[in-house]
């Protein structure tokens, strides 16, 4: 496994760098154009002093690509890095089917207390938290929100941020001069507690001239790419552990989904199709891990869709189990079975629910002679529905996707 961390200064990377080392044994990864920065951490955290050797192990690369190599060859080492700072950057290691991105994010005043204490604890001036507000804004975004700058500019000029030959106006600098008295602060974290008890996890990042890290693309793109994410707003670094073990990250199942996992994933698909107000529900009917049918509900072939006033019941936000009996609205299951039919359905099939199918849909289900369900979300009616199940001999089983992040709102 090869794990990408991404986040905003001060949000805790490097710890949680660390602490991957400590905990699973991950093999920490640099590039040499920051190496001299990153090696100047004096004051590391109290854990990682006693880090064993294995455990402080770490290996230097020229490009990004030569990183990639090294941990292609070696594929079955766990590997750690802080160096993805692009877009580009993410695509090249998204390629390999072993990599996996890692957003770590904390509050803004967690964050300015950190870089508080740390340019304290290495004898620099400290930010103001104006300072620091205005140079987190100019690294996440690439732009300047100064209260000056916001003045000095027209609504109109400030507006687009891509020029007309789509490269960003504020790509081009790689480091943020600080304003007055922030002349040589870099970018540091205490190990202790700040003031009004603010949690201080120490975040080791290279040295510079700011102490906002600054990226080749804006890091909250980099966040929006995640797979999965961490809120680090901790007081201590055993609470970090703790979070950072129930993110369960050397699952095989976040590289490589299972077959639940994955034909899950395509049932969450199926239901952005949907068009009914009420609800987005997806199916996916299976045979021999092979995909039969799916389905999304909506109103059926030729009659207005939901989401254009063609139920009325759904459109009058009914509350849900509720006159059922005027609702036009086609289930997902209902579309997926009537796709396949009953005689490529037969027997060992299975048919995969974001949600649990409503009582109605489970009688349909056991009548075209599905052995098993698995649903994510549970519905109002789950207990009518897992007897008839039970009573017909049909598996009932919900599943927990790792990381799943696409949408399973209900409107």
């Amino acid at each position: 496994m090869f794990v990408g961390i991404v986040g905003p200064s001060c949000s805790g990377k490097h710890e949680v760098m660390n602490l991957l080392a400590t905990m699973y044994h991950f093999t920490r990864l640099h590039l040499r154009s920051s190496s001299n920065s990153s090696g100047l951490h004096s004051d590391r955290s109290e854990e990682q002093q006693h880090l064993t050797q294995q455990e402080q192990a770490r290996i230097e690369f020229d490009t990004i690509e030569a990183m990639l190599d090294h941990v292609t060859l070696n594929w079955m080492d766990h590997f750690v890095t802080c160096e993805v700072n692009s877009v580009e950057g993410i695509a090249i290691l998204r390629k390999r089917p072993f990599f996996l991105l890692l957003s770590v994010e904390s509050p803004m005043m967690t964050r300015f207390h950190r870089s508080v204490a740390r340019c304290k604890r290495q004898g620099l001036d400290a930010p103001t938290l104006e300072e620091f507000v205005e140079q987190t804004d100019a690294s996440l975004y690439n732009a300047s929100t100064s209260h000056h700058a916001i003045v000095s500019s027209t609504s109109l000029s400030l507006a687009p941020s891509i020029l007309l030959n789509g490269t960003s106006q504020f790509q081009q600098p790689t480091t943020i001069a600080p304003t007055s008295s922030s002349n040589n602060k870099n970018n540091s974290h205490s190990t202790s507690g700040s003031r009004n008890s603010t949690p201080s996890i120490p975040d080791q990042e290279p040295t510079a001239i700011s102490p906002v890290q600054v990226f080749n693309s804006p890091p909250y793109k980099l966040l929006s790419m995640s797979d999965l994410s961490i809120l680090n707003h901790y007081a201590s670094l055993s609470c970090l552990r703790t979070a950072i073990e129930g993110l369960d990250i050397t699952n095989p199942d976040l590289l490589r989904p299972s077959w639940d996992s994955y034909f899950m994933y395509l049932a969450n698909l199926a239901a952005r199709r949907s068009n009914c107000m009420k609800r987005r529900v997806g199916c996916v009917l299976v045979r021999e891990k092979r995909v039969i049918a799916t389905g999304y509900n909506g109103t059926p072939k030729n009659l207005t869709n939901c989401n254009e006033g063609g139920c009325s019941r759904c459109n009058q936000a009914t509350p849900c189990g509720k006159g059922l009996d005027r609702c036009l609205c086609m289930h997902a299951e209902e579309n997926a079975l009537l796709e396949a039919g009953r005689e490529r359905v037969g027997k060992e099939s299975t048919i995969y629910c974001n949600t649990c199918p409503c009582l109605g849909c489970a009688i349909k289900i056991v009548q075209v002679g599905v052995s098993e369900v698995v649903y994510s979300e549970s519905y109002g009616m789950d207990d009518l529905t897992a007897e008839v199940f039970r009573n017909a001999g049909v598996i009932l089983r919900q599943h927990a996707t790792p990381g799943i992040k696409l949408d399973q709102s209900n409107p």
